[in-house]
Order: C-alpha cells, then sequence, then structure tokens
C-alpha cells in the first residue's frame, strides 16, 4: 500500500516536471518569436530613418506601360544622381526633392509627351510600405519608408522600388547596383550592427535571440 502510493508520488513529480519543463521551452520558443519580430521591427525602424525610398508605379502592367515606367525612372535617377553628393542625411534628400517636386513632375510630363501618351502623373514624398528588396549584397528589410513615390497615370501597374538617397538607384536592366561612394555613405548612415545586418539578416538577428533569451532565463 505504502510503495503504491510512494510510486504515486514519483509519477505526479514526474509529470509535474514534465509540464515545467515543456512550459519553460514553449515560454522560450514564444519569447524568441516575439523578440524576432520587435527587433526586427526596431531595425526596418532604423534603416528607414536614414534613407529615402523610391517608388514608381506603372499606368498598368502592359508592356508598354512598363516600358514608360522605366523611361521616367531613369530620367529621374539621372537628374537626382547630379545633387546627389550634395546631401548629408535623408532630411536633405527629402526637403530637396519637395522643394524641387514641380521640376520632377515637369520632367516626368515631358517623358512621357516624348513617349507617345497622354498619362497624368503625380509625384509626392509619402510614408510607404515596402517589402523587403535586396540591392547587390544588401536587404532592406520590410517597414515603412519615407519615399518620393510616382504615381503613372491609373497607377494599376507594377511597382519599382529602390533607395534614393544614399543613391543606389543606378539601374542594370532594371535592377539596381552600388557603387564604392553610396556604399560607403550608406554605412556611414548606420551602426556598425545594422550594416552587417543589410549584409546577412539572419546571422545578425539569431545571437541577438539567444542572449536576450538566456538573460531572461537565468536573470543575468
Amino acid at each position: 500500500m505504502f510503495s503504491d502510493v510512494k510510486k504515486e508520488v514519483r509519477c505526479l513529480r514526474t509529470v509535474r516536471m514534465f509540464c515545467l519543463i515543456f512550459s519553460l521551452v514553449c515560454i522560450t520558443a514564444l519569447t524568441g518569436l516575439l523578440w524576432q519580430s520587435y527587433s526586427q521591427m526596431c531595425f526596418a525602424r532604423r534603416v528607414a530613418d536614414e534613407v529615402l525610398r523610391f517608388h514608381v508605379i506603372a499606368n498598368s502592367d502592359s508592356a508598354e506601360d512598363q516600358a514608360l515606367k522605366l523611361a521616367v525612372r531613369d530620367a529621374l535617377i539621372s537628374w537626382m544622381a547630379c545633387y546627389g553628393d550634395s546631401f548629408t542625411d535623408a532630411a536633405q534628400a527629402t526637403s530637396f526633392v519637395e522643394e524641387h517636386r514641380d521640376e520632377l513632375l515637369s520632367l516626368a510630363n515631358s517623358v512621357i509627351r516624348a513617349e507617345g501618351y497622354d498619362y497624368q502623373v503625380q509625384a509626392n514624398v509619402t510614408h510607404c510600405d515596402f517589402p523587403d528588396k535586396t540591392y547587390g549584397s544588401y536587404t532592406f528589410p520590410a517597414g515603412e519608408y519615407e519615399a518620393l513615390r510616382v504615381e503613372i497615370g491609373q497607377a494599376q501597374g507594377q511597382n519599382w522600388w529602390c533607395v534614393l538617397y544614399p543613391p543606389l538607384c543606378f539601374t542594370e536592366e532594371g535592377g539596381a547596383s552600388f557603387c564604392e561612394s553610396s556604399e560607403e555613405q550608406l554605412e556611414s548612415l548606420l551602426t556598425e550592427e545594422d550594416f552587417a545586418r543589410l549584409k546577412d539578416p539572419d546571422a545578425a538577428a539569431a545571437p541577438r535571440i539567444r542572449f536576450y533569451l538566456f538573460d531572461w532565463l537565468f536573470g543575468r
């Protein structure tokens, strides 16, 4: 009788220990996921504060409208490239674009007319949601960025995205590439950790999650 009671007690303790370990594992996993999400959100916010993005939307997905989108894009990028070295931060670049909005609109309209279209075009500095985008070796995280948003006609076509400041919109067959000065400028705007994370987001995030979980679990 007494032996049976001891077995039941040991069994109950085992079950309790299992439940405790299982709960700790679940809490650890959930904490990791929450921290990773929070860390990524903060990272995106820090990057967004230091750059000005560029967003061009075509009238439609027809081949002609997509080609027109790229022609407008190229003209605006070339125009901005003439002034890129005069900016020291994203705020200056944003102010410049806002002050010269009429010139940008005039240039976009001239390209559209030269291509034989009569679409209206809008250009505004606004906040836009961007997906994860990779430019060369760098992946910019998804998030809300301040951007020069150019809408052609009905603006129902595919988008084109890049980074206007620092100037990372040097086009190569519809993509984007870096020049050395732009890469150095980007590095100077970000912390060493954030700049490295743009190159390798997964590798940079993992150690921070493990470190904070360890502190939380063991009270260090």
